[in-house]
C-alpha cells in the first residue's frame, strides 16, 4: 500500500503537468471534497446526539400479552 508521502508526490507530479486552467479545476474539486467531508462529519455527530427524552421509559414487560390485555379472556 502506498504511503501518504508517495501519494502526495504523485499528485504533485500530476499537477506540474497540468495547464493553469486545469489546476484551478483541481483546486475547486479539492475544496468541494473538503467541504463535503466536513459536512458529513457534522451530520454523523448530530445523528448520534439525538435527544431521546420524548420516548419515555419502556418497561421490559410492556408488550407482553398480560400487560396489553390484562386478565380478559380473549377466546
Amino acid at each position: 500500500m502506498s504511503t501518504l508521502a508517495h501519494k502526495s508526490e504523485r499528485v504533485l507530479s500530476i499537477l506540474r503537468e497540468l495547464p493553469p486552467g486545469k489546476i484551478n479545476e483541481v483546486i475547486d474539486f479539492a475544496e468541494y471534497l473538503k467541504a463535503k467531508t466536513v459536512k458529513t462529519k457534522l451530520q454523523k455527530q448530530n445523528a448520534t446526539k439525538l435527544p431521546t427524552y420524548h420516548m419515555g421509559a419502556i418497561t421490559p414487560d410492556a408488550f407482553e400479552r398480560s400487560s396489553l390485555y390484562g386478565e380478559r379472556n380473549l377466546c
